[in-house]
């Protein structure tokens, strides 16, 4: 950091009057060369200094801080000149025993003084600067530039240079990408694509680009002890956190020590400041030297219903600048066949020297998906024919055919595009044949990506041109006359767009169902966030964090952890951790000569037993208070250890059998052996209350936030509090599983196939000769004769052969598995009742955006799904498994009763006790929340690793 000039103008100390700290205060000016004077404090209150505000929530980016100096006039007017438009020219350093302890500016608008003969007290407010970035523009075409990477370090510093306060910084962020140096900051490896930046934010300010580097790790800067920290609430949780900095340079020195209980330091000063420590992570609140000696006041925080996230994010309308098509540098042209014209017409030029010789774009990556696209451009040939200057027949229609096209390089396949918008395996072209004279408009609705690969635009040569100068002077030059012919083809005004109708908001929204039976909402809005997993996020989102390579991110882990998830998916874990219960906060007076800031929490063991963190404060410098707000921070103190031997603790005791569960959002859905009544488990709560009954039994299913039931010949979908949504009479007894998926139900129906010798003829009732298949359909949806994917009568969907076993979803698949095969619909690639088929005897048991696990003859077989229908093994396990549950970090699978963990980052297998719950049937795994929680037959068990 820069450091700016300043000379002490003013200054004064005071002690505290019960511990007798030594405060002082300095008021310098910028080019100040003169002698400092001494000033005297007034009043009773004569230096506060105050962190806001009260009720903030845990992702709050910037806890701004003022201070407030009470000093005493004696001469009308002698600190009138602290009053300026600049509010950079007075700069306030508040000094706690010899060490930095505050710094910012005297805000003009903020200085007060009585209008009256002296002496009086004056009232001078300085503040950090946070508040002013807003005003600053963060445009800066020489300096920074609109396109390139940044570092979110980079942009941070950028941002904090502008504040003059020269400080160190505190940076002990802990949330890194998959793959990052858990050694070095994760925002020294974030980056950010300032074009894109520029997209979606046309006016930046600092303030914008600092929230940016912040709020989508739940971040928090803060200043405090002459440092500026840079931290996430929830790692207040962790065990290793800075020491306090107050310490550093005093009782601590600068450098690599180890300090008392042979606690390893390292302290560095400058740029960056880090102290690391495994040092206790709560102070007590009753030790003495902190205590609460007036009222204070305990409020309830009432627990969430849900979290919701939003993405302040714009959607590409033209996907050709991403994928080259005009940038000249993205074409292999050796023989310049490229000729452009403007920003948005390139021209191809015939070479009679090169014919057949293609050239094509370097490629960028896109994903598979079934989101129609549409490619459109305006298409105009050239055919021109002169001799000695002459242009021969200038008005005469001709010919011109043009190969170019655009293909998909895959890893195991290429598919080209042919000119009706279909996809084709292998190198094809589209071969255009159109005549001189005016522009043609050229239009190609593309149907979806048929594999992750290189998406290429081709140009293959087969227009004609040559030209020869002749006419040669004596001084070696020509005269410019030549003969020849010469043909082209211009692209103008090229598009390329992506309809991925509700899939683009979907993926810009996220919403966490906490608990049905509260009645507050979270709702956060990121600047920008990683992108989720949803195909060609590459091409649909404008704005994304990038890694080093310039690779989105998008799995993230909290240092030394494998809590792996996207940042979305971290920041309501960090909702969940403060607000998942009802929890308490203490306003109140705190009395100590102990530092306070926002890293430190207080610990009550003689009342509540709990933790607090700080989250806003006022100093009182001169009566050694804080003025608090304390927020309960759950689950610190509360630590959970199963019996000796095991490795889980039984959670709830059951009154009833439980026969079936699935997975509704966040919940478990119970339904008992005697299929009547449906329980629901609340791992927040650990309650367990009924929702649903009927007299007689019925089958359910998992469907879209919440759940169907089959009765006889209705169908019911049943939200979470047990409230029937909708109702769907098939009219005759259905006997299969059904789901409710993107606001239809999906039923299997079953036609009869005669498979016998056409010499013989067979009764429908005779099995020899007849063969019966299910398919997905939808019988609410009113099919067109013309609907693409409506084969005939009462027919949609993909034909599935065997016995139908088992119904599996998740937000985005649907698995039916038979006793042939197993067969699965994507949303996002399938079209509508339509499955891939996999591999015969194979039984889906757990899926996801990033793995498929299933069981094959006697294995379980675990792949990582490379894209929606490409799989790469990960590991095979002898023995199939009954059930099973997967985070981003390890599968849970179960094998008899036996329950074993598998590692994904190193393969790990281990095994998982649960003594509580032995002699029962396990039923079935569920990782809600990154916890794994067992449900037996009479029982449900969480495991504590």
């Amino acid at each position: 950091m820069g450091m700016a000039e300043f000379g002490v103008k003013y200054w004064a100390e005071l002690r505290s009057r019960y511990k007798g700290v030594l405060w002082r205060v300095e008021i310098a000016e910028r080019g100040f060369t003169g002698t400092a004077e001494e000033m005297a404090f007034d009043g009773g209150t004569p230096l506060q200094i105050t962190w806001e505000k009260r009720g903030d929530e845990f992702y709050v980016p910037v806890k701004a801080s003022e201070a407030t100096i009470n000093i005493l006039c004696r001469e009308n007017f002698r600190y009138l000149s602290l009053f300026t438009s600049d509010p950079r020219q007075f700069r306030v350093s508040i000094l706690r025993s010899g060490q930095l302890y505050w710094r910012g500016y005297v805000s003009a608008d903020l200085y007060s003084e009585a209008f009256a003969a002296p002496p009086y007290t004056v009232s001078v407010k300085a503040v950090d600067g946070f508040n002013l970035l807003s005003s600053i523009p963060f445009r800066d075409l020489v300096r920074i530039g609109t396109t390139g990477r940044r570092t979110l370090w980079e942009l941070l510093c950028a941002s904090t240079d502008l504040l003059e306060l020269d400080l160190d910084m505190a940076d002990w962020m802990d949330l890194h990408a998959e793959g990052m140096d858990e050694n070095i900051s994760p925002l020294r490896q974030t980056c950010l694509d300032l074009e894109r930046l520029y997209y979606v934010y046309e006016e930046p300010t600092y303030r914008d680009i600092l929230e940016l580097c912040l709020r989508p790790f739940a971040g928090q800067i803060f200043q405090s002890n002459g440092a500026l920290h840079i931290r996430r609430a929830v790692s207040l949780y962790r065990t290793e956190r800075p020491m306090s900095f107050y310490r550093v340079g005093t009782e601590y020195p600068v450098g690599r020590i180890i300090a008392g209980g042979g606690r390893r330091l390292v302290i560095h000063t400058g740029a960056q400041v880090i102290t690391s420590a495994a040092r206790a992570a709560v102070d007590g609140m009753w030790d003495g030297d902190l205590h609460i000696p007036g009222e204070a006041t305990l409020d309830i925080v009432p627990a969430l219903r849900q979290v919701t996230v939003d993405v302040k994010n714009k959607s590409l309308p033209n996907l050709i600048d991403h994928l080259g098509f005009y940038r000249r540098d993205a074409w292999t042209d050796p023989y310049g066949f490229i000729s452009q014209k403007s920003a948005a017409e390139l021209s191809f030029v015939g070479d009679d020297d090169h014919q057949g010789v293609e050239i094509a774009t370097r490629g960028e990556h896109v994903e598979q998906c079934n989101f129609p696209l549409t490619w459109e451009c305006g298409m105009q040939v050239y055919h021109s024919e002169w001799g000695l200057g002459v242009i021969r027949n200038p008005n005469t229609a001709v010919a011109v055919e043009v190969h170019y096209g655009v293909r998909i390089v895959g890893e195991g396949a290429t598919y080209s595009l042919s000119e009706g918008g279909a996809w084709v395996a292998g190198d094809r072209e589209i071969v255009r044949e159109m005549k001189t004279g005016s522009e043609e408009h050229v239009k190609i609705e593309i149907d979806g990506i048929p594999c992750d690969g290189e998406w290429q635009f081709f140009f293959r040569q087969t227009l004609i041109g040559r030209v020869t100068s002749y006419g040669g002077r004596e001084d070696g030059t020509t005269s410019g006359r030549t003969s020849g012919h010469l043909e082209s083809v211009a692209f103008r005004n090229m598009s390329l767009t992506i309809d991925a109708g509700d899939r683009y908001d979907a993926g810009l929204h996220y919403e966490a169902l906490v608990n049905p039976a509260n009645n507050v909402d979270m709702g956060i809005t990121f600047p920008v966030g990683d992108i989720p997993a949803v195909p060609n996020d590459r091409l649909l989102y404008s704005l994304y964090y990038l890694d080093a390579a310039g690779n989105p991110t998008r799995t993230w882990h909290t240092k030394g952890h494998r809590d792996f998830g996207t940042l979305v998916e971290h920041v309501v874990q960090g909702a969940l951790r403060f607000r998942q219960r009802p929890s308490r906060r203490i306003t109140g007076e705190l009395f100590t000569d102990a530092h306070l800031d926002m890293n430190t929490v207080v610990r009550d063991d003689k009342f509540l037993h709990a933790a607090y963190a700080v989250n806003s404060l006022e100093l009182n410098a001169l009566d050694d208070s804080y003025d608090c707000e304390l927020v309960e921070m759950p689950g610190l103190l509360a630590t959970e250890t199963p019996p000796e031997g095991d490795d889980c603790i039984e959670i709830a005791a059951l009154s009833f059998t439980v026969g079936k569960v699935i997975r509704c959002l966040n919940l478990l859905l119970l339904q008992d052996a005697s299929q009547r009544t449906v329980y629901l488990f609340d791992a927040a709560t650990r309650s367990v209350r009924e929702i649903y009954r009927r007299d007689e039994p019925f089958a359910m299913y998992e469907a879209d936030e919440g759940f169907v039931t089959v009765e006889g010949t209705r169908l019911c979908f049943v939200d979470c509090r047990g409230v029937v949504q909708h109702l769907l009479d098939l009219g005759e007894a259905y006997h299969y599983p059904a789901t409710r998926m993107d606001g239809y139900f999906h039923i299997l129906k079953e036609y009869r196939q005669y498979v016998g010798p056409r010499s013989t003829s067979a009764s429908a009732s005779d099995d020899t000769y007849w063969r019966t298949y299910r398919y997905l359909n939808r019988p609410e949806y009113p099919y067109d004769e013309d609907d693409a994917y409506h084969r005939g009568p009462n027919t949609t969907g993909t034909s599935m052969s065997g016995e139908i076993l088992e119904l599996r979803r998740t937000a985005d698949t649907l698995v039916i598995n038979t006793s042939q095969y197993a067969y699965l619909h994507d949303r996002r690639f399938d079209k509508p009742c339509l499955m891939q088929r996999l591999e015969a005897g194979a039984r889906i048991v757990t899926i996801s955006d990033r793995l498929l696990g299933m069981n094959l003859g006697e294995e379980f077989l675990l792949y990582r799904r490379d894209s929606i229908t490409g799989r790469t093994l990960l590991q095979r396990r002898a023995g199939p498994v009954d059930c099973a549950d997967q985070t981003l970090s390890e599968v849970a699978v179960a094998h008899e009763g036996a329950v074993s963990l598998i590692g994904l980052d190193d393969g790990s297998l281990r095994g998982v006790k649960n003594r509580s719950g032995a002699g029962q049937p396990l039923v079935g795994l569920f990782y809600i929340w990154g916890d794994l929680y067992l449900i037996c037959e009479r029982s449900i068990h969480k495991y504590i690793p």
